[in-house]
C-alpha cells in the first residue's frame, strides 16, 4: 500500500521541499536530529518520562507519515468514528491532527502539482462567498470560528479529491478502512440500547454523550458501501456484518432522517441498478433484516415511540425552527445573516414573535437550523444556496469514474438526505471525506482517455498522467487487453 522505504527517501524530501543541493539537505537533516535529542535530554529532566513518551511517538508518527505520506489519511478515515473518544483535552482530537499532518505531509510538498481542478469551482466559490459573509455577519467571530473548521476540512477534501485522481485504487481502500471502524461503533451502540434497559423507545449512540443523530450520521455511509460490496459478491462475509451493524446501529440510533436516507438510497439508488437476480436477491435480504429487527420488542418499541411522536413534536421541533428561519431570512433576504449566524440570529423574541408551539417556545436560543437549503439561505442568502446546489447537485446525481463511482455517489445522497434534517456539512468530516472522493472520481471521469490500457503491471495512467495499477478501481482486467470506458465505467 505504502511503497518501499529507502534511506535516501528522507534526505531526497528534504531537497525536494526546501529546494537545495543533497549536501545542505544532509546537514539540516542532521542539524533536524540533533536538535531532537536535545530535546528530549531537556524535556526528560523538565516535563517527565511519560510527556517525553508521548512526544516521542508523536515525532516517530511525524517521520513515518513524510515516508508514506497516505498514512495520516487512512488514520483520519479510521479515527473519524471514534473521535469522540479520542481527544487531546482542550486541543481537539486526534482525527484533526491526523488531518493537519496528512495536508502538511502530502499537500505541501505538492503544491506545484495538485489537481486544485479536482474540486468544482463552484465548491472554491461556496467557500469564499462564506468567507466574505463575516463582513456582513451579525457575529463575525461565531463566523471565523466554524469557518476555520469548514476551511480545514475543505482543504483536506481538495487533498482527498487529488489523491483519488492520482491513484483511483484508493477509494475501496479508504471506505473499507472507514466502514469497519463505523461498524465497531454500531456494536457499542447496538449493545448500549440492549443493556440500558429502556423498553419504552430509549435511543442509544455509541459513545458518551453522543449525539444519536450524529451516531447515525456517521453509520450511513459505511452501511452503503458494504451493502454495494456485498451485492458486488466482493468480501461478502465481511461486508455483511458490517452492513447489519451498521443498518441496526441506525435503527437503535432512533434517527428518523437517517431512516429515510436509508429507505431513499436504497430505493432510488440501490435497487434500481441492480439486475433482475441481484434485486430479487437485494429485497429478500432487506425483508429478512426487517421481518429479523421487528421481532426485538425494544427495538419495536422504539420504532412505535418514535413514529407516534414524528407529528406531534414537529419533527423534534425542527417545524418550529424552520418557521422562525423565515423571519431570520426576512430580516436579510439579500445576504443572509453571514456563515453560522442562524444560532445568532434565532432569539427568544423573535421566537415570541413567529408564534410557534411549545416545543421551541421552551427551548432555550440559539438553536442551528437543522436542514442545509433553510440554514443555507437564511445564513449565505439565494447566491450562497444556488452556489452550494451548483458545487453538490452534480456530484449527487453523475457517478464518478470506475466501478466505486456509483457507491461513491450513494454514500454523498444518503449523507446530503440527512443533512436535510441535521447540521452536519459545515463540520462533519465524514461528510467532507466523502465529497472528496466524489470530486475526485468526477474529475476523472470528466477528463479520462478514450482507451486505458488496463494492465494489472502496465502503463494504464489516470488523466492526471500517473499510473493506474489495475486500470480501473478494484477491478480486473485480462493483461494485455485494451479497457474502453462507456459512461458507466
Amino acid at each position: 500500500m505504502f511503497g518501499r522505504a529507502s534511506l535516501g527517501d528522507p534526505i531526497r524530501r528534504v531537497r525536494e521541499v526546501l529546494g537545495v543541493g543533497e549536501r545542505q539537505a544532509l546537514v539540516v537533516a542532521l542539524g533536524a536530529l540533533g536538535a531532537v535529542a536535545a530535546t528530549v535530554a531537556v524535556s526528560a529532566r523538565t516535563v517527565g518520562l511519560e510527556t517525553v513518551a508521548v512526544l516521542s511517538v508523536a515525532l516517530l508518527v511525524v517521520l513515518v507519515s513524510v515516508r508514506w505520506p497516505l498514512l495520516p489519511l487512512f488514520a483520519f478515515a479510521a479515527m473519524i468514528p471514534i473521535e469522540s473518544v479520542l481527544v487531546i483535552g482542550d486541543l481537539g482530537t486526534l482525527s484533526k491532527f491526523a488531518g493537519v499532518l496528512f495536508v502538511v505531509v502530502y499537500g505541501v510538498p505538492r503544491l506545484g502539482r495538485l489537481a486544485l481542478g479536482a474540486m468544482p469551482p463552484a465548491a472554491w466559490a461556496y467557500v469564499a462567498w462564506a468567507l466574505l459573509s463575516m463582513g456582513w455577519a451579525i457575529d463575525p467571530s461565531t463566523s471565523w470560528s466554524e469557518l476555520s473548521t469548514l476551511l480545514q476540512l475543505f482543504i483536506i477534501a481538495v487533498l482527498v479529491a487529488d489523491v483519488v485522481a492520482h491513484r483511483p485504487t484508493v477509494v475501496r481502500q479508504l471506505l473499507w478502512i472507514y466502514s469497519l471502524s463505523a461498524a465497531v461503533t454500531g456494536l457499542i451502540g447496538i449493545e448500549a440500547f440492549f443493556t440500558s434497559g429502556d423498553v419504552t423507545g430509549g435511543r442509544a449512540a455509541a459513545l458518551q454523550n453522543q449525539d444519536p443523530a450524529q451516531f447515525a450520521a456517521l453509520l450511513l455511509p459505511a452501511l452503503v458501501f458494504s451493502f454495494y460490496e456485498v451485492l458486488n459478491r466482493r468480501r461478502i462475509v465481511l461486508g455483511a456484518l458490517v452492513a447489519l451493524m451498521s443498518l441496526a446501529g441506525i435503527v437503535v440510533s432512533g434517527t428518523r432522517g437517517a431512516w429515510l436516507s436509508v429507505a431513499l438510497v436504497i430505493l432510488l439508488f440501490i435497487l434500481p441498478r441492480l439486475r433482475p437476480s441481484q434485486l430479487v436477491a437485494a429485497v429478500g435480504v432487506l425483508g429478512l433484516l426487517v421481518i429479523v429487527t421487528l421481532q426485538v420488542p425494544e427495538v419495536t418499541g422504539l420504532i412505535a415511540q418514535r413514529a407516534d411522536t414524528a407529528l406531534s413534536s414537529g419533527g423534534a421541533g425542527r417545524t418550529d425552527i424552520w418557521s422562525v428561519a423565515v423571519k431570520i431570512y426576512e430580516e436579510s433576504p439579500v445576504l443572509g445573516v453571514g456563515y453560522a449566524n442562524f444560532p445568532v440570529a434565532y432569539t427568544n423574541d423573535l421566537v415570541r414573535a413567529t408564534n410557534v408551539g411549545a416545543y421551541s417556545v421552551n427551548n432555550p436560543q440559539g438553536l442551528g437550523p437543522h436542514d442545509i437549503l433553510i440554514g443555507t439561505v437564511a445564513e449565505l442568502g439565494p447566491f450562497g444556496l444556488l452556489l452550494l446546489a451548483c458545487f453538490l447537485v452534480p456530484l449527487s446525481l453523475r457517478p464518478g469514474w470506475g466501478p466505486d463511482g456509483i457507491t461513491v455517489q450513494a454514500c454523498l445522497v444518503s449523507l446530503l438526505t440527512a443533512a436535510l434534517f441535521l447540521d452536519i456539512l459545515s463540520n462533519r468530516k465524514e461528510v467532507w471525506l466523502v465529497i472528496g472522493l466524489a470530486a475526485g472520481l468526477t474529475y476523472i471521469a470528466h477528463r479520462r482517455p478514450r482507451w486505458v490500457l488496463a494492465d494489472e503491471g502496465g502503463p494504464a495512467t489516470s488523466p492526471s498522467g500517473t499510473e493506474i495499477v489495475h486500470g480501473v478501481s478494484g477491478s480486473s482486467v485480462p493483461r494485455g487487453k485494451r479497457h474502453k470506458l462507456g459512461p458507466g465505467s
